[in-house]
């Protein structure tokens, strides 16, 4: 049936099928109603993997660089093999609830999250631009992660060690070469990107602060030089005492290093020969045994050894940025100077995620009553 007129003069059609007589009528009406208030967009061809490319194209500019990418290969491997080639006016909350299900199926409930808050942003503007009359993502929600039965404690736990865990680990990274950058991200918090990226001209060793100016990220399995994750990270970020030693200390060992490797004849080699591999001076603070910078994803294994030698759970680099969080926030720290010291848009962020509650302070707040309104027992 036709609803209106478009500018050009041709007719705005809109059609479908229905059981009986009457829900055919009252599909009619509900049409011309939608019409009328302005619901029904002008019809459009464009399909959802068109349209989820063109929007990825748009939010270049203000997504970090690996965001971009990971929200590329989200798209790629998991949506447009589904929808790719619906059309985009054409699709409806069913269809993402299959979706949905088929990465359940598979055990990619976080996948499926990641998914869905891509989908309902790319509908959302799809919406504003008149594409779309609804975005079919708001009536229908992805699973919650699996929690099995009795291992709370162990999921809310895993990403942020334990004080006594800390203390153990400690040494371990004191006493290897590697250790300094995983004793500098316990005590300042700093994400692992940052922590790469971070050069000596970022760094005031007398007046205990640094400013973030670049992030070295993993893409495709390379790395990228790329701005600050947000924007609060352009604001310096004042040190402990702790970190700037980890800092004073990295100095003396490149140093060392630089003099090690520095060009010209070796030490115990005959006198014609000479280094074929030298000291790279590329102005990073945490470097590559030979000065160059350092490639994100290797850092992982290091910290899995370091781990094991201390006796401790395998812990990720971020889940250092976890315990950072807990520790000051268990010590009183208030949230407010945590979540800007982390780089968080928003303190209750820091809360919801950052938060790990210990069993030892579950213990040390069970409460009598009687302690709670101020009561001494008799």
């Amino acid at each position: 049936m036709t609803v209106g007129i478009r500018p050009d003069g041709t007719p705005i059609s809109v059609g479908g099928t229905a059981d009986t007589e009457a829900q055919a009528e009252r599909a009619k009406i509900l049409a011309l109603a939608d019409h009328l208030r302005g619901g029904v967009a002008t019809p459009d061809r464009i399909t959802v993997g068109e349209w989820l490319d063109r929007w990825l194209e748009g939010k270049r500019p203000r997504l970090a660089v690996k965001t971009h990418h990971n929200y590329e290969q989200l798209i790629e491997r998991h949506v447009k093999p589904h929808l790719g080639r619906r059309r985009l006016q054409s699709l409806k909350p069913v269809d993402l609830h299959a979706l949905y299900g088929a990465l359940t199926a598979r055990g990619l409930r976080d996948t499926q999250r990641q998914v869905h808050n891509i989908l309902h942003a790319a509908f959302e503007t799809a919406v504003r631009l008149d594409l779309i009359t609804r975005n079919p993502s708001t009536v229908v929600r992805p699973s919650p992660p699996r929690r099995e039965h009795g291992d709370w404690s162990a999921e809310e736990g895993a990403k942020a060690l334990t004080a006594d865990e800390v203390a153990r680990l400690l040494p371990v990274l004191r006493r290897d070469r590697w250790g300094l950058v995983f004793e500098f991200l316990l005590a300042t918090g700093l994400r692992r990107a940052e922590v790469c990226g971070l050069r000596w001209e970022d760094v005031d060793l007398d007046r205990g602060i640094l400013r973030f100016r670049h992030n070295l990220v993993t893409v495709a399995g390379k790395p990228v030089l790329g701005p600050p994750k947000t924007a609060s990270r352009a604001r310096p970020l004042r040190l402990s005492p702790q970190a700037l030693d980890c800092l004073r200390r990295q100095a003396e060992t490149q140093a060392l290093e630089r003099a090690a490797l520095a060009p010209g004849r070796v030490a115990g080699h005959p006198k014609t020969y000479v280094r074929k591999r030298v000291w790279e001076d590329t102005g990073y603070v945490f470097t590559a045994l030979f000065g160059g910078r350092l490639h994100p994803d290797r850092l992982r294994g290091h910290l899995t050894r370091f781990s094991r030698e201390a006796g401790i759970r395998a812990v990720t680099n971020h889940g250092l940025r976890h315990t950072h969080a807990s520790l000051m926030l268990r010590k009183g720290a208030p949230l407010e100077v945590v979540s800007k010291k982390l780089g968080h848009a928003r303190p209750s962020f820091t809360a919801d995620v950052y938060r790990h509650v210990y069993d030892d302070e579950l213990e040390e707040w069970a409460l009598d009553l009687d302690e709670l309104i101020g009561k001494s027992s008799e």
